[in-house]
């Protein structure tokens, strides 16, 4: 018969330390994967909304709809610019929709802006909360040719031409045709007519 191993104390101290030692591993391990998976999911892009699908559709729509004076561009095959002030709520949806597409022959170019570019782009969109931003800068874009858009009532009380409203989880919008007068812009009778409400001095 096999001489059976004598336990010692030491013995005893050295199997509990490995045996620590093993389960400290697996939770390490296990941990690594934990944080692996959580950076994975906080990279990934979250889904945009319906209702910013469709806000995206209408503003590259509108540029369809709308003709600025021939002095906002360098030249004939120059881009329409989207700026986009405030943090960006469409992801890439905005970007997919006008890729490869033209306007009149131009091409039409998605960017970030700060209050202060504003006025070298040809439509701001203005997100809900950024409206603080543009109000000093308001009163210069009406008259430098730029379609405002947004999405509040703080952004109808400053005079932005375009006002997106939720009707029964259904987007629309509403026009302030002075605001786009003094801006310039010639909103077409169409859009004007898709408007919900259009905004006048009577």
């Amino acid at each position: 018969m096999p001489k059976k191993k004598r336990v010692t104390p030491e013995s005893r101290r050295s199997h509990a330390w490995r045996s620590a030692v093993s389960r400290q591993c697996k939770w390490l391990a296990l941990l690594g994967l934990f944080c692996l998976g959580a950076r994975a999911a906080l990279g990934a892009d979250l889904p945009v909304s319906k209702e910013y699908q469709l806000k995206a559709a209408f503003l590259y729509n509108f540029t369809k709809f709308v003709e600025w004076p021939p002095q906002r561009f360098a030249d004939a095959t120059s881009p329409i610019v989207i700026g986009v002030l405030g943090p960006n709520p469409f992801g890439d949806e905005l970007a997919k929709i006008v890729q490869g597409r033209k306007v009149n022959g131009r091409a039409i170019a998605i960017r970030p802006i700060t209050a202060a570019e504003a006025r070298a782009v040809h439509v701001v969109f203005v997100c809900g909360g950024a409206e603080p931003q543009l109000a000093n800068a308001m009163d210069a874009l009406r008259t430098a040719g730029v379609l405002t858009v947004g999405e509040s009532d703080k952004f109808t009380a400053l005079g932005g031409v375009i006002t997106f409203v939720l009707e029964t989880d259904k987007v629309r919008f509403e026009i302030n045709q002075d605001s786009g007068e003094s801006a310039g812009l010639k909103i077409s009778a169409q859009l004007l007519k898709l408007a919900t409400a259009v905004r006048r001095k009577t």
